[in-house]
């Protein structure tokens, strides 16, 4: 069955959790501080916290695809009616959009690559999270750093480091060696500033991942 009665009781505290993330407590960190740090909560309390818990509490990854991709196309359409939430979304930057797209998608590959993946004790479980994590926790980080060593958005140096030290850190930890380059690769990438991190880093490190753990 992939989806039981538990799924969607925990499927739907999961939604509710997010809207509270993204429409209450992300507009109090925008008040005190500005749009990027409440973006930046948002992927963290958001999307990190639902990629760590999930898999204890989901029997499959249906729910979290199902949303990523819900919540993208509401994103989108907030954004074509013009009535964008103005304490995270902005009309120059779509990087919530590709971050909920990226989530779902990371998520839908495993599942079609390896469709056993889901459960606690398969390598590639953490091949799918570990990109979520970088994208949530290690971006996240980055960009707070930056915000208060620069006061600007710029890829410099101090959140190089913060990208490093937490995306190389949970990569070892998860998957030792392949999860430690994988870290740094991610820190590479995201140094990018033609693409949205939030496209380039899940699916780099993911990508790299998959083909570490599947053939080596």
């Amino acid at each position: 069955m992939i989806v039981t009665p538990s799924d969607v009781m925990w499927g739907s505290v999961l939604v509710a959790w997010v809207a509270v993330v993204t429409l209450y407590f992300s507009k109090l960190v925008a008040k005190v501080t500005n749009i990027y740090v409440a973006r930046k909560t948002i992927h963290m309390l958001g999307g990190g916290v639902v990629a760590i818990v999930s898999p204890f509490l989901l029997s499959s990854p249906l729910i979290p695809i199902v949303a990523s991709y819900a919540l993208t196309a509401f994103l989108l359409a907030r954004r074509k009616s013009g009535k964008v939430f103005s304490w995270f979304q902005e009309s120059q930057d779509m990087g919530e959009v590709h971050f909920t797209f990226s989530f779902g998608t990371v998520l839908l590959a495993s599942w079609v690559l390896q469709p056993n993946f889901w459960s606690l004790d398969n390598k590639f479980l953490y091949v799918a999270l570990l990109p979520l994590l970088y994208m949530s926790f290690g971006d996240g980080v980055t960009g707070i750093i930056r915000n208060y060593v620069y006061k600007r958005r710029f890829k410099g140096f101090w959140g190089s480091v913060g990208m490093f030290l937490v995306s190389s850190s949970l990569g070892y930890a998860l998957l030792s060696i392949p999860g430690f380059i994988s870290g740094v690769l991610a820190t590479l990438v995201e140094r990018v500033t033609k693409l949205d991190d939030n496209i380039t880093v899940p699916l780099t490190s993911f990508a790299f991942l998959y083909l570490a753990v599947k053939f080596f």
